[in-house]
């Protein structure tokens, strides 16, 4: 019987043993997993913060809390209060205080009520990771063992943090950063021992004291809180002091959202919840904004709606300020349309890039003549604004003027697909079609370009003149320099006129562009620290008259660089890779033998491969200054001189704007020399033109006039119409014909038997 007995004793005790090692072991394991992997999961709002950390926007958690994501340390003073207040004994125990629990647990005793929970700051953050569950005794036992399992996976720091970070703060604000900004406008590292007692208190009652609710209570509290800080020494006597006078927030403050459309894309782009660091400053952002808005209350009398900034700093490569579109802007007219990323017809703005192109390619100098007359390219007839031509114009002012018309010839001798392919080069995203799509439109807004394309290809251009390797290598610092030289003769605005007579007035190269029908409006400046882009208009691409950028946009250009801290330096000229040319004076090509003015500038490399001057001749002239040779007239009685000899059809336009020009003279009688040069050019209508000849007030199909320029006027003119005689002219080279509809050729015959042909065709 003993020995049975024994046996069944010896059966339980194993069991019970089985038993207890389960036990254990199940206790073992919820032990090591009974924290989640990421202790606080839930949602963050998405922050964005300038250059120096100051908050410049921020979008609420997706569950409608202002919960900022974690902080990466804990200030001071924060600390010191939040440790005085909730456990100050915190780095010394492993997550549980016994005196704290006993504590509590004898104050509920001799309360008969629940008075105090003697948990630790780690309870507590236990508590929060699992969203204050109800409190009982079983569940305070579980925050005993998970709170030593906190301790064991994590510093005292990390707890700290987690604690700090999802606290709640009083009415929907939830940690500390968050708590710091709409309370106080400031980011926790600043707040005062006032303003740091007043947070640590905030999460001991959050439901029911809090800024705006129950003020004398949060002030008592706060209040005792700093006597604790004085008694204890951790707060000099002048410190509690000036605690005590500093008042209360009375609500939470709104947060700035002075860069919404970065914020916006910042989300687009993955960021959100996310603490977003960017190289905005919230000083130039905020007076950039104010100078927008009250531009665009401006424009809005025009019914020019929406505007867009961006300003690049070149000593950071950052954005500085980044303005998607004028906060006046009503809601039915797309306030929130991110204008600076979408795409806008150029108009006039990318010519600095052919110029700079043409420079560097060895196709101009800066000082160039191009052609600026009446110009048909097929169908595509383009007009300069001013409405008016010059003849002949050197590229700088053709550029400083935005000619289109010498533009259009530029492009047409670079060649569109090259300047496509530069373009791109250069980092313009925009051109979707290939180059023939474009065509000579190319360089007049037949394309489109976004602001912050343009500010960084302007910027990059910038940075490689200053020499920052890696930025648009192989693109020629001497190319870049003389553009930006012509760009900064561009006339400024009325209030700026006459800048260069002020020591302190600040050099800045600049453009701006018009697109077709009024629709957009650019400016964009350089100079060695910034670079500022300005875009204005209707998100609908409605346009408007008046939407000009000399007249909507650079006035804003300008008020922007007022803001900006400015210097008088400039970009150094740069030496390598450059020659020293010798260039004709007058034309800016490679002087010939005949040019009577020679310059010697610095060039880029290619330049060497520049055109020679072939518009300058030297001929044998009398004393009546007609040309002679020596077959009719003695040599002694001859000089020689040079003279500018354009073509016929641009001498015509020249002479309206050089009355200085010498028109080559005849020779003198007797001299039966056959002039080889081309003395004369028709002038309308353009080779391969189409013409609209349209019915009259009379009921009668209008006639078409026809147009030569003749270096000699008095010379008779015999005009032709395929193959028939139509009439005659002497002096005024003009006639009036009435071709009917179709294809024509036009003959003209001087009566020295010299003739020019075009074809034109006729549409009614």
């Amino acid at each position: 019987m003993d020995f049975a007995r024994n046996q069944i004793r010896q059966k339980y005790r194993r069991r019970r043993s089985l038993l207890f090692r389960f036990l254990f072991l199940g206790c073992f394991i919820w032990f090591v997993t009974c924290l989640p992997t990421q202790p606080f999961s839930k949602p963050t709002a998405t922050v964005l913060l300038d250059t120096n950390g100051k908050l410049l926007g921020a979008r609420i958690a997706s569950d409608g809390q202002w919960r900022f994501p974690a902080v990466d340390s804990v200030p001071y003073r924060l600390k010191t209060c939040l440790l005085e207040f909730e456990d100050e004994r915190f780095y010394q125990h492993p997550g549980v205080s016994l005196r704290g629990i006993a504590r509590a647990l004898y104050q509920n005793i001799k309360e008969h009520r629940r008075v105090s929970g003697g948990s630790t700051l780690t309870m507590q953050t236990i508590r929060m990771m699992e969203e204050n569950p109800a409190r009982t005794y079983g569940q305070k036992v579980r925050e005993i063992f998970m709170a030593l399992r906190l301790e064991f996976s994590y510093s005292k720091e990390e707890i700290l943090e987690m604690y700090v970070s999802n606290a709640p703060f009083g009415n929907n604000v939830v940690g500390l950063n968050a708590a710091s900004w709409r309370y106080y406008d400031r980011p926790p590292h600043l707040l005062s021992w006032s303003e740091a007692a007043t947070l640590a208190v905030l999460p001991n009652a959050p439901g029911l004291i809090y800024p705006g609710r129950n003020q004398d209570q949060l002030l008592a509290k706060r209040n005792r809180l700093l006597k604790r800080l004085r008694e204890e020494n951790k707060l000099t006597e002048e410190d509690y002091q000036l605690a005590l006078l500093e008042n209360l927030p009375l609500a939470p403050r709104p947060l700035p959202t002075i860069a919404n459309h970065v914020l916006d894309r910042e989300i687009k782009k993955g960021n959100k919840g996310k603490m977003i660091p960017s190289g905005l400053e919230f000083g130039l952002q905020n007076q950039a904004q104010i100078l927008l808005n009250r531009h665009s209350d401006w424009l809005k009398e025009n019914q020019i709606l929406n505007g867009a900034v961006v300003i690049r700093s070149l000593k950071t490569g950052e954005n500085v300020v980044y303005l998607g579109n004028s906060k006046q802007t009503s809601a039915e007219h797309a306030p929130f349309v991110d204008c600076a990323v979408a795409p806008r017809s150029t108009g006039s703005i990318w010519k600095p890039f052919l110029f700079l192109s043409a420079l560097e390619d060895g196709l101009i100098s800066p000082q160039s003549i191009l052609p600026d007359i009446p110009s048909h390219f097929g169908a595509f007839s383009p007009e300069n604004y001013t409405g008016q031509f010059q003849g002949m114009i050197p590229a700088d002012e053709a550029l400083i003027k935005s000619l289109n018309i010498p533009m259009v010839h530029l492009l047409n001798r670079y060649g569109v697909s090259p300047f496509y392919q530069k373009l791109k080069q250069l980092g313009i995203t925009t051109l979707t079609q290939n180059p023939r799509h474009y065509g000579l439109s190319l360089i007049l807004g037949g394309a489109e370009t976004k602001l912050t394309e343009l500010v960084k290809v302007y910027g990059d251009l910038a940075l490689r003149l200053k020499g920052k390797e890696g930025v648009q290598n192989g693109i020629s610092k001497k190319a870049i320099y003389e553009t930006f030289m012509a760009m900064t003769s561009v006339t400024r605005p009325e209030d700026e006129q006459g800048w260069t007579q002020y020591a302190s007035a600040q050099k800045i190269a600049w453009k701006t562009g018009t697109s077709h029908g009024f629709r957009d409006a650019w400016a964009v400046g350089i100079t060695p620290d910034y670079v500022v882009g300005v875009w204005v208009g209707n998100a609908d691409g409605e346009g408007r008259p008046g939407l000009v950028g000399s007249k909507a946009a650079a006035p804003l250009l300008f008020d922007l660089f007022r803001i900006l801290p400015s210097s008088n330096a400039w970009f150094q000229q740069p030496t390598e890779e450059t020659f020293q040319a010798s260039i004709c004076k007058e034309t800016g090509y490679l002087a010939s033998a005949n040019c009577p003015q020679v310059r010697t500038p610095r060039l880029p490399l290619k330049a060497k491969q520049l055109k020679e001057c072939s518009y300058h001749q030297t001929h044998w002239v009398n004393h009546e200054g007609l040309r002679a040779t020596a077959a009719c007239s003695d040599l002694a009685d001859l000089h020689r001189d040079t003279f500018l000899v354009l073509p016929p059809e641009i001498e015509h336009y020249y002479l309206l704007s050089h009355p200085n020009y010498r028109l080559l003279p005849s020779f003198q009688a007797g001299c039966s020399v056959e002039d080889n040069q081309r003395n004369f050019g028709i002038l309308y209508p353009k080779n391969k033109s189409s013409i609209l000849l349209p019915v009259g007030l009379n009921n009668e199909r209008e006639k078409l006039v026809v147009e030569l320029n003749h270096r000699y006027p008095e010379k008779r003119i015999f005009w032709h119409l395929d193959n028939q005689f139509v009439g005659e002219t002497r002096d005024i080279h003009q006639l009036f014909i009435s071709p009917p509809k179709g294809k024509h050729k036009l003959l003209a015959v001087d009566e020295n038997g010299l003739s020019q042909k075009i074809e034109f065709t006729v549409k009614y």
